[in-house]
């Protein structure tokens, strides 16, 4: 975590940097599932029911753990301290323990850090408007099959997911235009640039 921090600070402050770019346009995937069936279904909901409660998401990832990370720390310095405690075994039992009263800190912290953060503006850039302009489809994109296009913002090479707006696949290495957003905000639609 230390590391993680330290390159953080070294990267101008913006955790976005050192995010993995996974191309994942070209894997092609095949499997049967039931979408009727809803098992295993509650436990995910759940699960994400406890995350919600304890304000997991209003910050990043990074920062809570970072949160929990001291704040186990400070409670299990103190215990011990303050109780005697000598024994290892002990020190290991205590653990579960402080690490429920770490979540309960870090809900107490998450709000107001998750205010601030929000007003802070984090990306720290305005919304970019894509429809309308011209790109380069990077893998082949049909109107049910979802690849990569690649444009130029201000000097800045942005990779996006697209299909197909017609019934026409668009090969890689063509030029397209954006000419709007999917319904579920997942990819956009392009149309062949011939002009």
């Amino acid at each position: 975590m230390v590391i993680y921090w330290i390159l953080v600070i070294i990267a101008g402050l913006d955790p976005d940097h050192f995010s993995i770019d996974f191309d994942s346009a070209d894997i092609d995937a095949d499997f049967d599932a039931d979408p009727t069936s809803s098992e295993g279904a509650t436990e995910g909901s759940s699960f994400m029911k406890v995350l919600e409660y304890f304000n997991f998401d209003e910050l990043p990832l990074m920062f809570i753990v970072t949160i929990m990370f001291f704040s186990m720390w400070l409670i299990g310095v103190n215990i011990t301290y303050y109780l005697g405690i000598e024994s290892t075994l002990l020190g290991f039992l205590l653990i579960i323990p402080n690490l429920l009263l770490s979540l309960f800190f870090v809900k107490l912290l998450a709000k107001p850090l998750g205010y601030l953060y929000r007003q802070v503006n984090h990306k720290g850039e305005p919304e970019i408007d894509f429809l309308g302009r011209r790109c380069s489809v990077v893998s082949t994109v049909g109107p049910q099959k979802t690849g990569m296009i690649e444009l130029t913002v201000n000097g800045d090479p942005m990779k996006l997911y697209a299909r197909s707006n017609t019934e026409e696949d668009i090969a890689a290495g063509q030029q397209a235009v954006i000419v709007r957003e999917s319904d579920d905000r997942r990819y956009y639609l392009i149309e062949k640039f011939d002009y």
